[in-house]
Parts: C-alpha cells; sequence; structure tokens
C-alpha cells in the first residue's frame, strides 16, 4: 500500500513537472513567435517609412522644377506681353493693352519688385487701443436726449 501512495504521489507530482514544462516550453514558443511577428513588423514599418520619404523627396523635387518653369514662364511672358513695345500693324487694328493700361503694369511690377527687395523695418510699434473711448467702452457715454 505505501508503494502504491508514494507511486501515485511520484506520478502526480511528475505530471505535473510535465505539464509546468510543456507551458514553460509553451510560452516560450509563444514569446518567440510574438518577436518574429515584432520584427517582421518593425522592418515593414521601416520600409513604409523609407518609401514615403523616397516619395516626398521626389515630389518636392518636382514641385521646385515647376516652381522654377513658372517662374521662368512669368519672366519671359512679362517680356513679351507688357515690356514689348506696342507696334501698330496697318493690318490689324486690335490693341489688347493700350500703351497708358502697359505703363502702369510695368510700374506696378516695378513697385512690386522692389518692395520684395527691401526689408520692411518698422521704427514704431503698432498700438494696441485706439486714441479715443468709442462705442459701448465710451469713458462719458452721451446723455439721452430728452424729448420734449
Amino acid at each position: 500500500m505505501m508503494y502504491a501512495l508514494a507511486f501515485f504521489i511520484g506520478a502526480t507530482v511528475g505530471a505535473l513537472a510535465a505539464w509546468f514544462l510543456a507551458m514553460r516550453q509553451f510560452n516560450q514558443h509563444q514569446l518567440q513567435k510574438e518577436l518574429s511577428a515584432s520584427k517582421e513588423q518593425l522592418q515593414q514599418y521601416r520600409s513604409d517609412v523609407s518609401s514615403h520619404l523616397e516619395t516626398t523627396q521626389q515630389l518636392m523635387t518636382q514641385l521646385q522644377d515647376n516652381y522654377e518653369k513658372i517662374a521662368r514662364h512669368m519672366a519671359s511672358t512679362k517680356m513679351t506681353l507688357v515690356d514689348r513695345p506696342s507696334v501698330a500693324s496697318p493690318t490689324s487694328n486690335l490693341n489688347y493693352l493700350s500703351s497708358d493700361t502697359a505703363q502702369q503694369i510695368r510700374q506696378s511690377i516695378d513697385q512690386i519688385e522692389e518692395r520684395r527687395r527691401k526689408p520692411v523695418i518698422h521704427s514704431v510699434q503698432p498700438l494696441d487701443y485706439a486714441g479715443q473711448s468709442s462705442g459701448l467702452m465710451k469713458a462719458n457715454p452721451a446723455k439721452p436726449e430728452q424729448s420734449e
């Protein structure tokens, strides 16, 4: 009977030990799977970020090229449309820009370019208040007129 009890206790302890070892092994395997999945996600994220930055760089380069093309186009059309002296063609009486209009456009473009070249320096700080009270905030509100 004692051997049966010792056998039963030994079998129970052995089964519990095997179960704990199996669970530990299962947990290690589960952790290894999670680690592999995390590494794959990190690699995918890095790839996505790299792709995003490359695409952004290409778009910024295209944007810069387009801006330069626009600036060249504006400069060339300014030269051909505004700065060109009006030539009176004997076969055509059409004049799209009168000489006064063309002169005003030239002056406004020159003024805009001149303002862009000069830095704006303010010598006086802006006021955060008006000189006198007005509206609802008057210090001495007008007395209501009395009708007679």
